[in-house]
């Protein structure tokens, strides 16, 4: 299975919380998993270096106790909608249907077949609604979130954050996929989403294509950090995302 984190932060919020996890690199090596386990021993998990679902949310907990009312680019808990998708990160539509189908379900309600149909927005409610049960959606998004451009009115507004809604147009319609980097002279963006390639994977998106930047109302604004600046030199665009 993918992995479900972003490494260089594992090991910052480790520091934060006084083990040593070495340079800040991500790198998920010896002295990384040596204060893996260490905090798993402090907290009473069983000693060892796996980082799943439930010890990434005990080191977010710890992290959040810690730092009740400030948080930096270092140390904000990772996106739980990013979480969620990145598990999925590397199926098709075709070759992994019944894999794609069966989570594009798990939230309760689905557009359909992925081989059939655009399912961006499918894929974007899927992970936002298993990760925040509590977050409102508003009445056009609630009742066509397969349409990717109804995202525009999702959440609140927000910058170029990571983990950000990113709607962007595709002819008449649109596209949907959360931001998980931009280029160092702002052009495009590295996005994670479904029906990317016929995949749920990476792609870049050009920022002339882009809509609208939302951010859940139910996840704080404190835990917005700045999108990282990634190495696009030879990046081919997604143009078409259908």
């Amino acid at each position: 299975m993918s992995q479900t984190f972003d490494v260089r932060w594992l090991q910052r919020a480790l520091k934060t919380l006084g083990f040593n996890p070495g340079p800040i690199d991500g790198i998920k090596g010896p002295k990384t998993d040596a204060a893996i386990v260490a905090f798993k021993r402090r907290i009473g998990f069983r000693q060892r270096p796996y980082v799943g679902p439930i010890t990434l949310a005990a080191l977010q907990g710890a992290v959040v106790e810690a730092m009740p009312t400030r948080f930096g680019p270092d140390t904000a808990p990772e996106p739980p909608w990013l979480v969620e998708i990145s598990k999925f990160i590397g199926l098709h539509e075709v070759r992994d249907n019944a894999a794609v189908r069966a989570w594009l379900r798990s939230d309760g309600a689905t557009l359909g077949d992925p081989a059939q149909f655009p399912w961006c927005g499918d894929a974007a409610a899927t992970a936002l609604k298993k990760a925040l049960p509590d977050e409102a959606w508003p009445d056009r998004l609630d009742a066509n979130p397969y349409w990717a451009r109804n995202f525009t009115g999702f959440g609140i507004a927000c910058r170029d954050v990571y983990g950000a809604v990113f709607v962007f147009s595709r002819g008449k319609g649109g596209h949907v996929g959360f931001a998980i980097g931009r280029s160092a002279d702002g052009s495009r963006y590295r996005i994670r989403g479904g029906n990317q390639g016929d995949m749920i994977r990476d792609s870049w998106m050009a920022a002339s294509r882009v809509l609208a930047r939302r951010w859940p109302a139910t996840w704080p604004a404190a835990y917005q950090r700045p999108l990282p600046v990634l190495d696009a030199s030879g990046a081919v665009l997604s143009v078409n995302e259908a």
